[in-house]
């Protein structure tokens, strides 16, 4: 019946673009099909050197991602964040091949591409019941929804941001249909959603380390040397429909792979204070972002709100010291 109702739901979405989107979502298709199909020699060795000298000759967010670097490691020289952001450049051109390579991918180059260290040990906990996975823009992010291959008998909700652009939105929600179990819901209907399904053996993924909107009640935590705030929907969620949250500890260990790990964060029953959840999430991605800092996703600007935009705006302000 799930499947049914998303065949549904895309034709539904496809029919909304224009003759001529359509055309461009087929062509870009069609292109980096061809592509994903050649041999893992020339796109991680040829094509992935060549986009990554596009990124540095053509300075992509150059300011921002330097800034970024500067301030969440003051210990590190001009030099050393030089490197740094020429590192990041390099990741950058490696996850978009990540993504080119999921494009009709097989079923066992989806499985090769991520090793999950703890799979059985979750599937007895987890398996028919609800709980929340939480990543971050980390490594390639959009290998998160493949944990869905791993618990098939339940439903994994990929939420996500739509782009504004409706044929690269369109071509992003195609590729992550790893799985018939695989749902994705826009980030406005991520509650909704979920009411109407809970207690079915659901499985939220959520990226929660993009800058949320600023609100009079925004918490600050000490993040990268930085005060940041976190988007708080998963520990709302979790603490209101006591469920677990379990943090995917990512690490790079070749071209295209990563070994993940997922780590129990809130067992969904402890009582905690508000906030704690969120906190030890920031603690989580931090420790995963010092071990391979180039792995994070620099060129978004993450701080571009401050606890005294805050207060300016609303007169409050809540540091977590």
């Amino acid at each position: 019946l799930c499947t049914k109702k998303l065949k549904k739901k895309k034709k539904k979405m496809e029919t909304q673009l224009k003759w001529y989107q359509n055309i461009c979502l087929v062509v870009l298709w069609g292109i980096f099909l061809l592509i994903s199909i050649t041999p893992r020699c020339f796109r991680y060795y040829i094509l992935k050197p060549f986009l990554a000298m596009l990124l540095i000759l053509s300075h992509y967010r150059h300011r921002v991602i330097e800034e970024n670097m500067a301030k969440s490691f003051p210990e590190k020289s001009k030099q050393e964040i030089g490197r740094l952001v020429r590192r990041y450049y390099i990741h950058l051109a490696e996850v978009a091949v990540d993504i080119i390579s999921l494009v009709g991918a097989s079923e066992s180059r989806k499985d090769r591409a991520v090793e999950w260290t703890n799979v059985q040990e979750l599937k007895e906990k987890l398996d028919g019941k609800d709980w929340i996975a939480m990543g971050g823009h980390y490594g390639c992010w959009e290998y998160l929804p493949l944990w869905s291959r791993n618990q098939r008998e339940n439903t994994f909700m990929s939420v996500y941001h739509p782009l504004k652009n409706k044929v690269f939105d369109m071509f992003f929600q195609r590729i992550r249909k790893y799985s018939n179990n695989i749902v994705l819901i826009p980030m406005r209907n991520t509650i909704s959603y979920y009411l109407k399904h809970r207690n079915q053996g659901i499985i939220l993924g959520l990226l929660s380390d993009q800058s949320p909107a600023l609100r009079a009640d925004t918490h600050w935590f000490r993040f990268l040397n930085q005060d940041t705030a976190f988007i708080d929907g998963a520990e709302n969620i979790a603490m209101k429909y006591k469920l677990p949250i379990y943090f995917a500890y990512t690490t790079r260990v070749a071209p295209g792979k990563y070994k993940v790990r997922m780590d129990q964060i809130y067992d969904g029953k402890e009582e905690v204070s508000k906030n704690e959840i969120t906190q030890r999430y920031a603690h989580h991605l931090e420790e995963m972002i010092k071990e391979q800092p180039e792995l994070w996703m620099w060129s978004h600007k993450r701080w571009k709100h401050t606890p005294e935009g805050q207060e300016r705006r609303f007169g409050t302000c809540t540091l977590e010291k």
